[in-house]
């Protein structure tokens, strides 16, 4: 998607966009000083977490996601590799028909995914208790001046741990603004997330996220990011990292 330069405002100033641009930049930057001055406290735990995803076509409609992670710490104190397929439906754009054409999740204002997740822990060379995951979730995006979007999400985790049910409701907040920047599309964003874990019985853990999405081409994008994830329940922690996803469409 190649933005058009946007027209002057009546008072002569800056064009929206080239200002739409500078505070999204401003955004992200300040996103990543705070996430890199916040990690710097004597203790933190950085971490890489490499992710592949693929994304399937099946109608203009819907959508199979399947994906593939690994991390330490992210969900246990073990080295964690889960193994992900989804589903994902929408309502087809009536007001905009052009949106039916783009990007098959920036043009939407509402759709959903359902899936299963398998999370296998992994330490020492053994195996250790995983755990079996349905997930649904609901998206509802709105734009914003200067040609910046907020996009909300409302997750439910459903989870067998070792034979013992719990509920995992996580609640997600992102601001993004796509630009081009070398004839390629980039969306640089910002997100905070908050999960209630019935185990706990309260508020057990933040995420906050800072990146960008880079498109090369129409199968391939990748995804940089600086995350920070902090523990309230059922102790404190803290943990960094950098995230990695490869992004293949179909």
């Amino acid at each position: 998607m190649t933005l058009r330069p946007a027209a002057r405002s009546p008072g002569g100033g800056r064009p929206r966009g080239d200002i739409g641009r500078r505070a999204g930049r401003l955004a992200v930057a300040c996103a990543l000083a705070w996430l890199v001055t916040a990690s710097a406290r004597a203790g933190e735990t950085w971490e890489l977490w490499p992710e592949a995803s693929a994304f399937v076509t099946l109608s203009p409609t819907a959508r199979a996601y399947l994906d593939a992670a690994y991390a330490k710490g992210k969900e246990s104190e073990f080295r964690v590799v889960d193994a992900s397929a989804y589903l994902d439906l929408s309502i087809q754009p009536l007001l905009r028909r052009s949106l039916a054409t783009e990007d098959w999740r920036r043009g939407r204002y509402l759709w959903a995914r359902i899936g299963y997740t398998r999370v296998a822990k992994v330490a020492s060379g053994t195996r250790e208790t995983s755990e079996d995951r349905a997930v649904l979730s609901l998206y509802a995006k709105f734009p914003l001046p200067a040609d910046f979007w907020i996009e909300g999400r409302a997750r439910t985790d459903l989870r067998w741990i070792g034979g013992d049910y719990s509920t995992r409701y996580r609640a997600r907040l992102e601001m993004t603004r796509e630009f081009t920047l070398a004839n390629h599309p980039v969306a640089p964003y910002l997100n905070a997330e908050l999960f209630y874990d019935t185990r706990y019985g309260g508020w057990a853990r933040a995420l906050y996220q800072a990146g960008t999405e880079v498109t090369v081409n129409q199968r391939f994008r990748f995804e940089l990011y600086l995350a920070r994830q902090v523990d309230f329940l059922p102790s404190h922690s803290v943990l960094n990292a950098l995230g990695l996803v490869a992004k293949l469409y179909f």
